[in-house]
């Protein structure tokens, strides 16, 4: 079978979270899950990522090469990641075609600020940075023309709504 659920959208919209709830449900179906997670794979593979056009997408792709090497060992592999730019997204899509789908995990600005794990919000509203993808004026992050799911992961937005939905969108269309 060996599909792929791309989770996109922009930092503390959910991408992790969904990415494991869903992974502990699949699992529990004894399918073979696998998770790739940006942040994770910078730390794993010791990758310095800056943050111009260039560098994300050369990011990205390297993403979608550990992706390519190793998703066909699993049932589902799960990649959270940023993935800010419709170009590459497409890119993305030529190579796995058919056994890619893109989830757009959207939240509101306020939310996001409101959450802000990371701290990167702050920090840019402080001045220390200004590279905060979809936030700081130049780092922008496109929203998905064609995502095969959108998850509203707003303040407002009850999570155990969007893991029905998304387990529903996975037992429907994927497996």
């Amino acid at each position: 079978m060996s599909k792929i659920i791309w989770f996109t959208g922009m930092s503390g919209s959910g991408k992790s979270y969904y990415s494991d709830c869903i992974k502990e449900i699949l699992e529990k179906e004894n399918l073979r899950v696998n998770i790739i997670d940006g942040d994770l794979i910078r730390d794993k593979y010791k990758i310095p990522v800056g943050f111009s056009f260039n560098e994300i997408c050369q990011n990205n792709k390297n993403i979608a090469d550990i992706c390519k090497k190793e998703y066909k060992k699993f049932d589902i592999t799960i990649v959270s990641v940023i993935t800010p730019y419709e170009s590459i997204r497409k890119d993305i899509k030529k190579i796995f075609k058919n056994d890619l789908f893109y989830i757009y995990v959207y939240s509101d600005i306020e939310s996001l600020k409101e959450r802000d794990t990371k701290g990167l919000y702050k920090k840019a509203d402080m001045g220390l940075i200004d590279n905060v993808i979809g936030y700081s004026e130049k780092s922008i992050y496109e929203e998905p023309e064609n995502a095969d799911l959108k998850l509203n992961t707003s303040s407002n937005i009850e999570p155990k709504k969007n893991i029905e939905l998304l387990s529903n969108f996975i037992h429907l269309k994927i497996l």
